[in-house]
């Protein structure tokens, strides 16, 4: 048969049937007596056609219905041959879904959250943590709900493209908005385990790289309840990262806190398994590993163990820092058993549940699936994720969602409905709001511990302070020197050379008779002058490259020295935070500090970037696919009152630069051409097209005759006077208000494409807007042509 029932009552409704089967008729059954659901969740097998299958429902359903789907490793269905696994063990063409009728929701609201995470599916990260967190908080506060939410009857039904590795940033991103005082619950899409694609459904879109918030707030005389089940026992074994991606989700090396002795992630492994690297694989299936947290363990499953590359990966966050113990499985059935009957102990028969279970159960405890029965007479449905979310991200868990009747009946001693976890989830939000701070707690006092000897070294070194203040002092002089020097004797002379053409020309004329000779004599004295100013062109120009040269010796200097200052100074702060009251001033003047000293080292950071030769590594780059590529963090990094035209009218243009560095130069000259359209808006027009250059063009820098990239940013800003231009590209100069720049976006412009043999020219006028020209040598076509367009990029 096409279509096969599960379990079904008034309020809750499952159905398993093939893509084949998809008709009005067919979904018949999930209505309520004739009354279309308040929403249906749909789980597809990824070897189906996933838009396919969408828009076929979209079609079969009643206008208005609200529908969302979701890929999975698996489908869960009750009330089916073969019990709960079934559909996705042995029915690839399988589709179930589950309906929920009005009595059960009174309300319901999708919302499709973006999460730039583009460049980490690209496999080439681009976008930092926190960069990330504050574009998909941006996003989250674009959120409206429809109807209040209060955490007793209303939750958040969370779903997330798996393959996005944005679980983590999404939950704190969630908690850092403080708009959404309810449980988020559900989990990361599946697929199949060549991890290619997941697939999200929120009504309307096929979506990818974003998550699905389904926000339902229960009828009045409906309750939900939250249970969760993992089956595993912490061991006595564990290993302290130290060397780790945490984009990649990737461990290399370990460190033993006590000894100091650094190690291979799996060569430690071998050692305390006493087996080889091709048997880890075997001996991890009957376990896997957990970060502890307040007595709570949370999984962090193993994704792939790489002996090539002496890595380890992961399906969850790991952090360098982190403690990871080894722990290993109970019996999966009986576990879940016994914790089910927990969860039921004082409630009624639930209607119905939505349940969230990792993929590596399934995998895991195969020939257990068959003896999960203990929900064959409740309709759920669900699927097996690649990570579960319940508050944060985990993994091997299933978490899930059940409902209930809240009637008269005279259950639990009339005391009426009661779930803990609801009842307490003030406490528990609370804990996930301050799990990642908590997280990075953990990881710096494990930190710490490493790096004491280095601390009782730094201490002893009570002469700092004063030096630090009086570098400060010489750079601040310094700098202020360079803007005091002698005043350039170009214009100068150009004035006494133009005196001199005009004192030549009357004198042509008051002596027609040595015309000949007088003409003779322009011409030299014109050809000196061409010569004079060129001259002083190229020595101010090498006068600038000597004046960045030397600041940038010693700026690279100083930072070094001032990151030697730092670390005691934020090493002992969050020693001293350990030891007072979390709530009191103290601790909040030693966050204060803690702050400014991280700024203070992210400066220094800015300054070695400024002061290095080498910006990443160089290499044949596609110019405009490079361009492309940064589109998604140019628009993160501009406000919404800048338009970004995109006018790259070459294609095939091959530089000698790094993909990494060309997405920062290009960030930091879009981001102030936007500065200066702040108040009133404009466009910023980013150009890329080819010139041609020979050793005589005019005003050019010395350069081999070629073909050339020109790379422009124009804005209609407010422009710029001559003296600013002057000086744009000095370090720490800056025309922002304190606090809002330090001055070393340009420096470091100037740095890298200096680095690759290239040359930045500025045209501003004030109330004019500014252009800023970027040219690079361009490299020889590559056999293989040109790079292709890129889809959705709208250039």
């Amino acid at each position: 048969m096409p279509v096969t029932t599960g379990c079904s009552n008034d309020a809750v409704r499952t159905l398993s049937l093939d893509a084949a089967g998809i008709d009005p008729d067919a979904l018949a059954p999930l209505a309520f007596d004739g009354t279309p659901p308040a929403l249906i969740l749909g789980f597809i097998s990824p070897e189906q056609d996933f838009a396919g299958i969408a828009q076929a429902l979209r079609c079969a359903l009643e206008a208005g219905t609200r529908l969302v789907l979701v890929s999975t490793a698996g489908e869960l269905c009750s009330g089916m041959p073969g019990g709960l696994y079934h559909p996705g063990a042995d029915r690839r063409a399988g589709i179930v879904l589950q309906s929920f009728s009005t009595a059960l929701f009174a309300d319901v609201s999708i919302h499709s959250v973006p999460l730039h995470s583009e460049d980490i599916r690209s496999g080439h990260p681009c976008l930092g943590y926190e960069q990330r967190l504050k574009a998909i908080q941006r996003e989250l506060e674009a959120i409206d709900p429809p109807f209040p939410l209060d955490c007793h009857d209303t939750v958040a039904l969370l779903f997330i493209d798996g393959l996005a590795a944005s679980e983590s940033c999404l939950m704190e991103a969630v908690y850092a908005t403080g708009r959404f005082p309810v449980l988020f619950v559900g989990g990361s899409a599946g697929g199949s385990l060549d991890y290619r694609h997941t697939w999200l459904f929120d009504g309307s879109r096929v979506l990818e790289n974003q998550a699905v918030i389904v926000f339902v707030r229960m009828a009045p005389d409906k309750r939900y309840g939250v249970f969760k089940t993992q089956n595993f026992r912490k061991t006595p074994i564990s290993f302290t990262i130290l060397d780790c991606d945490p984009i990649r989700r990737t461990v290399t090396s370990v460190i033993d806190p006590d000894s100091l002795e650094v190690s291979g992630f799996i060569d430690a492994l071998c050692r305390r398994l006493d087996c080889h690297a091709i048997d880890l694989e075997r001996l991890l299936a009957s376990h896997t590993f957990a970060v502890e947290l307040d007595g709570r363990l949370f999984v962090r499953s193993v994704a792939e163990i790489d002996p090539a590359t002496r890595t380890v990966s992961f399906f969850c966050d790991i952090n360098s820092g982190d403690e990871l113990f080894l722990v290993e499985a109970t019996d999966f059935v009986e576990q879940t058993r016994r914790d089910f009957a927990a969860f039921l102990s004082g409630k009624p028969e639930p209607v119905g549940g939505i349940l969230n279970d990792c993929i590596l159960r399934r995998i895991n405890n195969g020939p257990q699936l068959s003896r999960m029965d203990m929900f064959e007479t409740v309709p759920v449905a669900g699927f097996s994720t690649f990570g579960e979310i319940l508050g944060i991200s985990i993994n091997q868990t299933l978490s899930a969602i059940f409902f209930f009747d809240d009637g008269h009946e005279d259950w639990n001693g009339g005391k009426g409905f009661r779930d803990d976890y609801v009842s307490n989830f003030p406490v528990h939000y609370a804990h996930f709001q301050n799990y990642f701070s908590q997280a990075r707690n953990n990881r710096l006092r494990m930190l710490n511990r490493l790096r004491q000897s280095l601390l009782r070294n730094l201490i002893g070194r009570t002469d700092t302070a004063g030096a630090l203040y009086g570098r400060f002092e010489q750079i601040g002089s310094y700098t202020a020197e360079i803007a005091e020097g002698d005043p350039d004797p170009l214009d100068s002379t150009v004035k006494d050379l133009l005196t001199a053409v005009m004192q030549a020309t009357e004198e042509r004329e008051a002596v027609a008779e040595v015309l000949s000779l007088r003409e003779a004599e322009l011409r030299l004295v014109e050809e000196r002058r061409r010569a004079v100013e060129s001259r002083m062109d190229l020595e101010a120009q090498l006068r600038q490259a000597q004046k960045l040269e030397a600041l940038g010796c010693l700026a690279g200097g100083l930072a070094h020295e001032i990151n030697n200052m730092l670390q005691p100074i934020i090493g002992l702060t969050e020693l001293v935070m350990e030891d007072v009251p979390a709530d009191g001033m103290a601790q909040r003047n030693l966050a204060r500090v803690l702050e400014a000293a991280e700024r203070a080292r992210r400066i220094t950071r800015q300054v070695l970037t400024f002061s290095r030769s080498d910006h990443g590594q160089a290499a044949p780059l596609p110019l405009a696919s490079a361009l492309r590529n940064a589109v998604e963090m140019v628009d993160v990094a501009v406000p919404r009152s800048v338009r970004i035209v995109w006018r790259i009218k070459e294609d095939c243009i091959l530089v000698r630069a790094d993909e990494t560095a060309m997405a920062q130069v290009l960030i930091n000259l879009i981001r102030n051409a936007a500065d200066a359209m702040e108040e009133t808006g404009g466009e910023v027009e980013v150009g890329l097209d080819t010139v041609h250059l020979d050793e005589a063009t005019e005003g050019a820098w010395l350069h081999p005759a070629g073909r050339y990239a020109a790379l422009s940013v124009r804005d209609s800003g407010c422009g710029m006077d001559a003296a600013t231009v002057a000086r744009m590209f000095d370090p720490f100069f800056t025309t922002k208000s304190v606090g809002l720049g330090t001055g070393l976006g340009l420096p470091v412009v100037h740095g890298i494409v200096g680095g690759w043999d290239g040359h930045i020219t500025v045209d501003s006028a004030v109330g004019q807007g500014t252009t800023i020209r970027i040219l690079l040598p361009v490299l020889p076509a590559q056999a293989d042509g040109c790079v292709p367009d890129l889809p959705g990029r709208g250039m």
